[in-house]
């Protein structure tokens, strides 16, 4: 078997499963893929349709070669690996890249296409050891081709849950872009006449630019209109509905997130962390007694009582922030 000769599918429904909803992204994703590797390589290219292949780490044609991470909001950093298909050339503008160099290419191009769509990027990091041989890989097949007919063909591979991840991902993203955007304003309807519109006489005074002849204006007022002409009466308009934005919430319910209870802070100098040794007692900013602060991913949400359960600690939530708070960039 050969990258040449393996069973690629279009990129569908079928093909992605729950990372279906990448489709729609693709043309930005594509594009910004172009740019990347144009910039580097200083030669225009031009990245082509997807598709779409299902293997085992092990089983690849030839070594998958590891490549950047990336880490998404609530998941685990996940790795990502590439391979070049020999069976096409290696070359951008006369310039030889390997695989793992385009497969870093691909992560930074689809990082900054999500940073403008969704305003959070792929959290880039180092490459992650490599998975056991038996894994199922997802695998993508970027076809690139230069302005001298260069061609290239990348296999791009990743775990196979991270397609329902990055799908969830982008679902959650465009429903609070959604809920936080403010409804449009109705636009007023329009009157009937508005004689303070025309010009003052002092204004009419002025010269002006020859125009073609129109009907006369009298008295401030407009001109009468021809019999089988008469005002239009369009009806006011309402803003769209927005309590159903049309995203299956469904696929976040099993994304796990990071919950820390914060029962304070404070500053201290260097020398004073340096000064720290068993028995120190650092002061914090709140009282004893005071409600502790709920925080997930690191954004606080909720404000609660701490209590004992059996053997270990627990927190008991008496206030929830306000949905704007918990929207909001800062989280505060």
């Amino acid at each position: 078997m050969s990258w040449e000769s393996f069973d690629w599918k279009p990129a569908d429904g079928a093909s992605l499963g729950a990372g279906a909803s990448i489709l729609p992204l693709w043309p930005m994703l594509r594009s910004a893929i172009g740019e990347a590797i144009s910039s580097d390589a200083q030669c225009p290219v031009t990245v082509d349709e997807l598709t779409v292949g299902h293997i085992n780490f092990g089983d690849a044609p030839t070594p998958l070669i590891g490549s950047r991470s990336f880490e998404l909001l609530g998941t685990d950093r996940r790795g990502a690996w590439a391979a070049l298909d020999p069976a096409k050339g290696n070359t951008i503008g006369g310039k030889p890249y390997s695989a793992e160099r385009l497969g870093e290419l691909v992560l930074e191009g689809m990082d900054g296409a999500f940073e403008q769509m969704l305003g959070e990027g792929l959290g880039l990091g180092k490459p992650i050891d490599e998975p056991a041989a038996d894994s199922p890989m997802l695998l993508l097949r970027i076809l690139i081709t230069t302005v001298d007919n260069e061609a290239l063909a990348l296999v791009s591979a990743y775990d196979e849950a991270v397609a329902g991840e990055l799908s969830a991902h982008i679902v959650a993203l465009q429903a609070l872009s959604s809920e936080v955007a403010p409804a449009p304003a109705q636009a007023p309807a329009p009157p009937a006449q508005r004689p303070q519109e025309f010009k003052s006489p002092a204004a009419a005074a002025a010269p002006a630019r020859p125009a073609a002849p129109s009907p006369s204006v009298s008295n401030g007022l407009p001109p009468s209109l021809p019999a089988n002409v008469r005002n239009a009466s369009l009806p006011e308009l309402t803003a769209a509905p927005t309590g159903q934005p049309g995203y299956n919430l469904d696929l976040l319910l099993g994304v796990t997130l990071q919950v820390a209870v914060e029962i304070g802070r404070t500053t201290l100098p260097i020398r004073d962390v340096l000064a720290l040794t068993p028995g120190s007692i650092i002061e914090l900013d709140k009282l004893a007694g005071e409600k502790v602060d709920i925080l997930i991913n690191g954004r606080p949400i909720a404000q609660g009582e701490v209590v004992v359960v059996d053997e270990n600690f627990g927190v008991r939530i008496t206030d929830v922030v306000s949905r704007q708070q918990r929207l909001s960039p800062s989280g505060r």
